[in-house]
């Protein structure tokens, strides 16, 4: 429903954040980074640091603040981008006369900035690949007043290049954006791990350290979902019947409390990681079960022998409400399911998978080296 307060407030910020931004005369050399996925985005937060430690600013979401504080004890400057008053009097001098600008999502106030012709501001996103629909594409932003998607774009139109690891990727930012891409091809961040076969030796056993078990491991990770829904499964239900030979696992999306409130007091699952992030449990999962999350492809390289079953028990109302991508039913690698029944028994169905075609439509461009030849382009943008 259409509101004239709620819209005269997103303009009276905006235009703050303008007149703040115009009046900002001093460029400076800052790297600063606009974080509110601290898992997403440590990779690159870890790199810039250890390279350009006097440099990184590091502006952040309240749900991100520890991650923050860690570098802020390390000498580097951070900033809550959720406090106004910190916005105007630090964050918009700042990103306004910053050499470079890394985002790990989309940030309203940017379509406030007025960037100076060199700055480049780089979109690194939360997300390997994408099967839900987002930017100008998604539904919600279809039935967005005129003004809304207006102010979409200005944000959109902020960005200068996009780290991806596919062109299929890139494609999908060009049409959800609606911005020619300049595409830096360098795969996920998340992806060099992976390649790592030292660091998924460590990996698993640190995971066995914490989870002493000889069960199969099913880890269940949904999206966060824009509309209220119900607990979608029954986890006594799904424990009874794939008996003791499975250990089941839940991770909540990192933004979805109402759902975590949900689970976090089920007997039957393991929703405590013992602060492993989800980058460092996808190597032990012998069974993913997600629905139009992007962890399918970071987990065909984390576990290329192991096994995803889509349980889209909403498909049509998400569909709807937000949008899946083209195709998404002949180039999932994994059964798609709408019900407990068949989810059951694709998780006991012994049958192999192949990501080989996957992998090569979503991650092409991985090779293991992507903080590599991220750094190497940061460093030749301020050589020039």
């Amino acid at each position: 429903m259409f509101n004239p307060l709620i819209l005269a407030s997103k303009e009276l910020y905006l235009w703050l954040v303008h007149l703040t931004s115009k009046r900002t005369k001093k460029n400076n050399d800052k790297i600063v980074f606009l974080l509110s996925f601290p898992t997403a985005s440590k990779p690159a937060l870890q790199m810039l640091y250890e390279n350009f430690p006097e440099k990184l600013v590091i502006c952040y979401t309240k749900n991100s603040k520890e991650l923050a504080s860690y570098y802020e004890r390390r000498g580097c400057s951070t900033y809550c981008i959720d406090e106004f008053p910190t916005l105007l009097k630090n964050i918009v001098p700042i990103v306004t006369g910053c050499k470079l600008v890394f985002c790990d999502n989309y940030f309203a106030f940017l379509a406030g900035i007025t960037f100076s012709f060199s700055t480049k501001v780089v979109q690194l996103w939360h997300a390997n690949g994408a099967i839900k629909s987002f930017g100008l594409a998604a539904e919600y932003a279809k039935k967005a007043s005129e003004k809304d998607r207006k102010r979409y774009s200005e944000v959109y139109e902020k960005f200068t290049h996009y780290v991806v690891s596919s062109k299929k990727m890139a494609d999908i930012f060009a049409k959800s954006y609606r911005q020619n891409i300049n595409k830096l091809p360098f795969g996920y961040l998340s992806t060099d791990l992976f390649a790592d076969q030292y660091w998924l030796s460590e990996t698993r056993k640190q995971f066995k350290n914490y989870f002493p078990s000889d069960k199969k491991v099913v880890l269940y990770v949904p999206t966060y979902r824009e509309y209220k829904t119900s607990l979608p499964l029954d986890f006594a239900k799904l424990q009874q019947h794939l008996g003791d030979e499975w250990q089941i696992m839940v991770k909540a999306h990192p933004h979805d409390e109402e759902f975590y409130s949900k689970i976090k007091n089920e007997s039957q699952i393991i929703t405590d990681f013992k602060g492993l992030d989800l980058v460092q449990i996808l190597p032990s999962v012998d069974c993913l079960i997600t629905d139009y999350s992007s962890v399918p492809f970071e987990y065909s390289l984390a576990n290329p022998k192991g096994k995803i079953v889509f349980f889209c028990y909403d498909y049509d109302e998400y569909n709807k409400e937000v949008g899946v991508e083209e195709n998404f039913e002949s180039w999932a690698p994994g059964a798609i399911v709408t019900n407990e029944e068949a989810l059951i028994s694709e998780v006991q169905c012994s049958s192999k998978q192949n990501f080989t075609s996957f992998n090569q439509m979503w991650n092409e461009y991985v090779q293991g080296n992507a903080r590599k030849q991220l750094l190497e382009w940061v460093r030749k943008v301020y050589d020039n």
